[in-house]
């Protein structure tokens, strides 16, 4: 009798651990998708600029993964929200993490043209010649290529290389030469961006602006001493492509400053 009592109590216990290992797993299910679900809570806060829900969630929720606060992070910066960026930074964030596109948070301000998300960043100690994974642009050849003035400034008071290439060779000043943007051309070329730089086929800036018709760039190019000669490896030179393209202004600014 005594041993059927004691397979009772056993059967028993048995079946009150197993329960217990039951409820703990769904416990820890269930605790693991509310988890999820502030993740996902808190990026959608920030994609959408909620600044409100965005530090609610902080303020609760004590144990946010890295990778979480990141991604709330780069889609904070792509919304241009300074103050979700500020607490996301304040509460971990990575000042040089990259997102999916292969752009670190810098180089997407830069590229949106977010210039006090760029001055908050350099004042963290953002990597401000980082390249992107897969074209190596850096901050300033897109800022360049996109006109991004006042981001350019900060950029290059932060000594930003002038010459860094993309993986195609295009530097910032010739993305800005054939983009037709003569301030940013400008702004370059007085912080010291080399005039003559040559693409692989030797193209140069100059000759990226005579062919889209740029007038304003190539005025500034020749002010700056570009060379109107130098020729390109099939023989063409800024006259010629200015004539190519039929861009009489150009081609005849180019032949004043001695082009041939």
């Amino acid at each position: 009798m005594s041993n059927f009592r004691i397979k009772i109590n056993c059967f028993k216990a048995a079946s009150h651990l197993g329960y217990l290992l039951v409820l703990l797993f769904w416990v820890t299910v269930v605790h693991a998708e509310d988890l999820e679900k502030i993740d996902d809570q808190l990026i959608t806060a920030a994609e959408k600029g909620n600044l409100p829900m965005v530090r609610r969630i902080l303020e609760t929720e004590h144990a946010l993964p890295p990778a979480t606060i990141n991604a709330a992070l780069f889609a904070g910066i792509k919304k241009g929200s300074k103050p979700i960026v500020k607490l996301l930074l304040g509460r971990g964030g990575d000042a040089n993490f990259r997102g999916d596109n292969g752009y670190t948070i810098m180089i997407q301000a830069a590229r949106d043209g977010r210039a006090n998300l760029v001055e908050l960043l350099l004042s963290l100690g953002a990597e401000v010649n980082a390249t992107a994974s897969e074209t190596n642009e850096t901050a300033l050849i897109l800022a360049a290529k996109r006109d991004r003035r006042e981001v350019m400034d900060l950029l290059i008071s932060a000594h930003a290389d002038l010459e860094a290439r993309r993986a195609d060779g295009m530097t910032a000043l010739m993305l800005a030469a054939r983009g037709g943007h003569q301030m940013a051309a400008h702004k370059l070329i007085e912080a010291g961006a080399a005039v003559n730089v040559q693409l692989e086929h030797g193209a140069t800036p100059l000759m990226l602006a005579a062919q889209h018709g740029h007038l304003s760039v190539v005025y500034v190019l020749l002010a700056a001493n570009a060379d109107p000669n130098i020729k390109a490896s099939n023989g063409a030179t800024a006259l010629t492509l200015a004539n190519a393209y039929r861009h009489g202004e150009v081609a005849e600014m180019l032949k004043k400053a001695g082009a041939r």
